[in-house]
């Protein structure tokens, strides 16, 4: 049994290719690489900025107030796709040359951006967001899952992962949900979306990103798992995610419960261990040892079979928090990503230990 760790989305820094090969020699079998985002390399680099490349059939270009949906593709859209595109090919060449010299290559996860919180992004030709507007929510719900079916193809093809888990990443779910975006005023909100709509929209995209490929799919809101998402992953429907992120610091004892009782029905749990400085900055790097606490203690008292930890992969941060890895020094964020994988190691060793203890 293993406890596995997954390489951040984002990364501080401009060049691909070297993010890439400081990721790479440092991963196992064990542990999920990742195809990161560079938001310093500008718009066009970011989580959102990939968003845009992954709408088939839609073109969108960047504005004073943000991105904005265009009739005809332009030099904006084809920055970035074309910069997605090279991503993904040099990911590629980075593991062949590890696996030339007879490195076993590790599984890859994607996080990608999710309908609902794109639509509370992207604009509409005449400035408003498109989460306003029924018909433009399901045409850009249609073409992000067509694009990023393609895209999960592409990745497939390419870098030819052992196991692909997509993160599709929600961080605007509970603002869309509760009416709490802004217009493009800024003066008043856009009207709440409803829960049977926002499923709809997500449901769509995870069976696209399941029929194309991706293994398991894993639903990341920012937040503390909400209930409505459990009581669609208990629906046992098709199109309900395999998992959720958990951002640890924030969880309850209420909130470790409902985990235990998703973990036991067969959901995965990405655990973001980390916590945010109060500005939005990482604190203070804990030792593993107290990382692995945040875990196991919980765990523990709820008296749960060492086994069940192996549902459970290590990560730094949801989707609210994530930009804090692209935003600390390279040495940082070096040294954060060797000590989740060293936390994950450790808990694998200390969940085989725990269990023979126990028998």
């Amino acid at each position: 049994m293993t406890i596995r760790a997954a390489a951040p989305g984002t990364m501080p820094g401009h060049d691909f290719r070297r993010a890439a090969e400081q990721l790479e020699p440092e991963l196992s079998a064990a542990h999920f690489a990742s195809l990161p985002d560079l938001p310093a390399r500008g718009h066009h680099g970011t989580q959102l900025g990939r968003g845009i490349a992954q709408l088939a059939e839609l073109n969108a270009e960047l504005t004073s107030f943000g991105w904005r949906l265009v009739q005809r593709p332009g030099a904006d859209y084809h920055r970035c796709s074309g910069m997605l595109s090279s991503d993904v090919d040099t990911l590629a060449d980075v593991r062949g040359a590890e696996a030339e010299l007879g490195k076993e290559l590790s599984p890859l996860h994607l996080e990608v951006l999710g309908p609902v919180s794109l639509a509370a992004r992207l604009h509409l030709p005449n400035g408003e967001k498109v989460l306003i507007d029924h018909g433009a929510r399901r045409d850009l719900t249609h073409a992000l899952a067509m694009g990023l079916a393609e895209h999960v193809k592409h990745v497939r093809r390419s870098v030819r992962p052992e196991s692909l888990c997509v993160l599709l990443q929600e961080p605007d779910h509970r603002a869309v949900r509760t009416g709490s975006v802004p217009t493009v005023s800024g003066y008043q909100s856009i009207r709440a979306l409803g829960r049977d709509d926002a499923r709809s929209m997500i449901s769509t995209v995870v069976d696209a990103l399941r029929n194309a490929g991706a293994d398991q799919v894993i639903f990341d809101c920012g937040q503390i798992v909400e209930g409505e998402h459990i009581e669609d992953f208990f629906s046992r429907s098709s199109t309900a995610a395999d998992g959720f992120v958990m951002p640890v610091p924030r969880a309850s004892a209420s909130d470790w419960e409902r985990t235990a009782e998703l973990v036991e029905a067969g959901a995965q749990v990405w655990a973001g261990l980390l916590r945010p400085g109060p500005h939005g900055g990482p604190q203070a790097l804990p030792e593993v040892s107290a990382l692995m606490k945040r875990l196991t203690g919980p765990w523990q008292r709820l008296g749960m079979p060492p086994s069940s930890l192996s549902s459970i992969t290590v990560t730094g941060y949801g989707a609210a928090d994530r930009h804090t890895f692209s935003e600390v020094a390279e040495a940082d964020f070096l040294r954060t990503w060797s000590r989740l994988r060293e936390t994950a190691e450790a808990l694998t060793d200390q969940m085989q230990h725990w269990g023979e203890s126990i028998r």
